[in-house]
């Protein structure tokens, strides 16, 4: 038997009373305090993990709660129960700061080991899990913002019109049988003079296109390389996987901080970010090689990806090419990856 002495604390009072607690071979505590006397089975108590130098705590199932400083009866308890040894072990690396410090340093470590490739993976599970239902109310929630915003307005160009349409169904044409039945493709075109020349895809499907990006294109196949470029962001659901991996990071963040209060407001920001966020550099070079597959598959040839990039890159007239591609780093990487095509033949 291994006995000590405390204060116990009945339930519902603050009133304290001396008392000697008596711990059995058999797992069990007999409390006596002011003549009384209580035993208590293994299943009717619960010992409170060791904190620093403060007293030991016992907590009973009757409400009842014990205090004493003798923290050598309490080594001596738990080296007989089965959790004892992981609760020293914590107690261990608590009192040794480098082992503290190692801890924090990994926490940290894996937080970023996470963001860097767990956050992708889990993303887009998640990005194809969605229903198309709620992709299709982000999208139309994202073109009413920026039709609130003033950026769009409708386009009534027959030549814009019957150009662009005619490159759309070429390009869902030249991708056949690999389209997603599940997304339902539609082209969208506007007068936005504010967002000059430009197409993106929503994650429904939708595919938008400006008066301005129609007129830049010198030819239908440019047009037809940059719809096969946004249909390939549909396909692999960059936008929602672009979303859902901001949002891990911003609830990570949250967590850390110990403030979860935004997190709704985030939410309700969602059709803003599918406007306003860029895809990175990976999911653009991943759409960028779609699109060349299929262009050098069917016999136009990923030249004419090339072409249209740097169209919409150089928004400066008469630049040394090589002084523009130094000065568009990423670019010039995107150009590489489709080089990189003709030695897959």
């Amino acid at each position: 038997m291994i006995e000590f002495e405390g204060i116990l604390y009945r339930s519902g009072s603050s009133h304290s009373f001396e008392a000697k607690a008596c711990f059995g071979q058999d797992g069990s505590f007999s409390i006596e305090a002011e003549g009384d006397r209580k035993v208590y089975s293994p299943t009717e108590y619960e010992i409170e993990p060791k904190l620093g130098s403060s007293n030991r705590v016992i907590r009973f199932s009757d409400g009842v709660r014990m205090e004493t400083p003798d923290h050598a009866a309490f080594s001596k308890i738990e080296e007989t129960m089965q959790s004892g040894a992981f609760f020293r072990f914590v107690d261990w690396m608590e009192t040794r700061w480098p082992i503290a410090l190692g801890s924090i340093v990994g926490v940290i470590l894996f937080v970023i080991l996470f963001l860097e490739y767990g956050m992708p993976v889990l993303a887009k599970y998640i990005a194809y899990e969605v229903p198309q239902s709620l992709r299709q109310s982000m999208s139309n929630s994202s073109l009413d913002a920026m039709d609130n915003y003033g950026l769009l307005e409708e386009s009534y160009s027959m030549r814009i019109h019957q150009a662009s349409t005619e490159a759309f169904d070429r390009a869902l044409e030249l991708t056949g049988d690999n389209l997603n039945p599940e997304f339902k493709y539609e082209l969208r075109i506007f007068k936005a003079p504010k967002i000059g020349p430009n197409a993106f895809a929503l994650p429904s499907g939708t595919v938008v296109v400006t008066e301005e990006f129609v007129d830049l294109c010198e030819t239908n196949e440019q047009m037809v390389a940059v719809f096969l470029h946004e249909i390939a962001h549909v396909e692999l659901q960059h936008g929602l996987r672009s979303l859902i991996q901001d949002a891990g990071v911003f609830l990570i963040m949250s967590i850390a901080l110990g403030d979860l209060s935004s997190l709704g407001g985030m939410a309700a920001s969602l059709p803003t970010l599918a406007i306003e966020s860029r895809y990175s550099q990976g999911f653009e070079t991943e759409a960028d090689l779609y699109a060349g597959r299929i262009l050098e598959a069917c016999g136009i040839g990923a030249e004419v990806m090339k072409d249209i990039l740097i169209l919409l890159h150089k928004d400066v007239p008469d630049i040394d090419f090589a002084q523009f591609l130094s000065s568009h780093p990423d670019l010039e990487e995107r150009l590489d990856a489709l080089d990189s095509l003709k030695s897959e033949d």
